[in-house]
């Protein structure tokens, strides 16, 4: 009897423990998109509200690393999700998928970046945007390779991979590139642009994310979380690297102002 009351308990604790474990991942991952969304409307200062924005992706990045580090109830639906995958792929799915798996590596990306860099300082005369363009991609892969590295998350089963990769997979790399390259370059190209294009090309950088994370998903070589963490993770790494951009041209703006004020009282 005394055993049988044991294992109630401890079968109860566990349940409890789990259950109150769910309600603040949940919780701290509504906060966090709270202070993204707060962050991304406040428009009385630009600091505070990238601070607000930041403090929001860390958050949800913390959170979402502690859950997959300890099987957390965030991870419920990675399998789903990945069976779902696995049962709707084709030959020429297949081959899709794989193409563009191939274009969103953190080789191409890390390219792509450098390329992107070299054009735009080209562009605007200067190689402070390049410079931030290529450190915000390079930033990026440094923080998935660090998390990669503490969180130690295993692939999805290799027989249910097309394309076989056994490293950590916690964030995807993949996600990781692709969405802060196309997010501070769009950023940067859009400093001066009209709200049409803008949107335009926030909708090109987000489709092209969704593809590349849908194509991770599919060819089973990672889960759901890995591919949100990457996209998280990302933006994050695009909201410093967009702080930086809007610093420097602030005080580029500062500075032409104060030569152009010094050559009138010199004129007069």
């Amino acid at each position: 009897m005394p055993a049988t009351v044991s294992t109630v308990r401890n079968v109860v604790t566990e349940v409890l423990t789990e259950s109150t474990t769910a309600e603040i991942a949940v919780a701290a991952m509504v906060v966090a998109a709270a202070l993204f969304v707060f962050g991304s409307i406040y428009r009385a200062s630009s600091v505070r509200s990238t601070v607000l924005r930041a403090c929001g992706l860390v958050l949800a990045l913390v959170t979402l690393s502690i859950q997959v580090y300890r099987g957390g109830w965030l991870t419920s639906f990675d399998g789903p999700v990945t069976d779902c995958m696995v049962d709707h792929r084709s030959g020429t799915l297949d081959q899709i998928a794989v193409a563009v798996t191939d274009l969103g590596s953190p080789l191409v990306t890390a390219l792509l970046g450098i390329a992107c860099g070299v054009l735009i300082s080209w562009r605007a005369r200067s190689v402070v945007p390049g410079l931030i363009v290529i450190g915000t991609v390079g930033g990026a892969a440094v923080g998935s390779t660090v998390i990669k590295a503490l969180v130690g998350r295993e692939r999805p089963p290799t027989n249910i991979q097309v394309l076989l990769e056994t490293d950590h997979s916690f964030p995807s790399g993949h996600v990781t590139g692709t969405a802060a390259l196309f997010g501070i370059v769009v950023l940067v190209l859009s400093a001066h642009a009209t709200p049409a294009v803008k949107k335009l090309l926030m909708l090109v950088a987000a489709t092209v994310t969704i593809v590349v994370a849908l194509t991770r998903l599919y060819l089973g070589v990672h889960w759901l979380t890995d591919v949100i963490a990457g996209a998280i993770l990302a933006t994050l790494a695009v909201t410093a690297g967009g702080a930086v951009f809007r610093f420097v041209e602030g005080r580029s703006k500062t500075t032409d102002r104060t030569s152009s004020a010094s050559r009138d009282r010199a004129l007069v």
